[in-house]
């Protein structure tokens, strides 16, 4: 399996996001982050700082690591706060510093995730909150033209992306009480092979799971594709996928 560069892609991540902007993780965030008075919130892999944008937006002070630099970079850029390169498992920042820990699409990119989380709980205040939203393709792998096209995406994803379960359990372990799973976002919507290349959606800079494929396996798919567009009059690239919200408490 190859690896991925996030600071190669780093100017083309946004491109999901002017495609799709993911109302159901903007609608958990803000319920996340309901209840508090300027909450003090740290994000696990910020990225180019999309979501941390929001959060500032809903009054939150927010904090930040990534281990990208030019991710980093264009974060800084979006928004003014504690914005730091650095991993998840060390975490530079002293006990009970955040009220809430978030995670978004994040937890299967890292080298230790039980450490992460339990690096998070340290950062907690008590009485704090983490909140994890990712994919879990091991309880429903629903449709998803990568998948479809791309089968070793699939194997990838079952090994690297843990389930429900396993999060629930790595949280309990690191101190965590209170675990609740829930549907965050549910994706759903088709394209035509001409709009999935117009868009770039295709691009094996546009997700992950095309990136960490080796040449051969990615065109061997775009191959797959071209074929299919060719015997049918009107084929689509569809998807049907949930992602799925983690939460869990500090206790008092």
């Amino acid at each position: 399996m190859t690896s991925l560069d996030y600071n190669d892609i780093a100017n083309m991540f946004d491109r999901r996001y002017e495609l799709y902007d993911y109302p159901g993780i903007q609608k958990c965030l803000r319920e996340f982050i309901s209840g508090s008075t300027r909450p003090r919130v740290l994000e696990i892999g910020c990225g180019t700082g999309k979501w941390l944008a929001l959060l500032v937006s809903a009054g939150c002070e927010v904090a930040g690591i990534e281990r990208s630099e030019q991710m980093l970079v264009l974060a800084q850029s979006r928004v003014i706060g504690d914005l730091r390169i650095g991993t998840a498992e060390d975490l530079p920042w002293h006990d009970a510093s955040f009220d809430r820990v978030v995670y978004i699409n994040v937890l299967h990119h890292l080298t230790d995730p039980a450490q992460a989380l339990r690096e998070s709980f340290r950062v907690l205040r008590p009485g704090g909150a983490l909140l994890s939203v990712g994919l879990d393709p091991h309880h429903r792998t629903g449709r998803w033209y990568i998948y479809d096209y791309f089968p070793r995406t699939l194997d990838i994803d079952l090994g690297r992306f843990p389930s429900c379960e396993q999060r629930t359990f790595w949280l309990l372990d690191a101190g965590f009480i209170d675990v609740v799973v829930s549907v965050a976002e549910h994706l759903q919507f088709a394209r035509s092979f001409h709009e999935a290349v117009q868009d770039g959606v295709l691009d094996r800079s546009f997700t992950s799971q095309l990136g960490l494929l080796s040449p051969d396996e990615y065109e061997a798919g775009m191959h797959r594709i071209r074929e299919s567009s060719l015997r049918k009059e009107q084929p689509t690239l569809d998807v049907d996928l949930e992602l799925y919200a983690t939460k869990a408490s500090k206790p008092l």
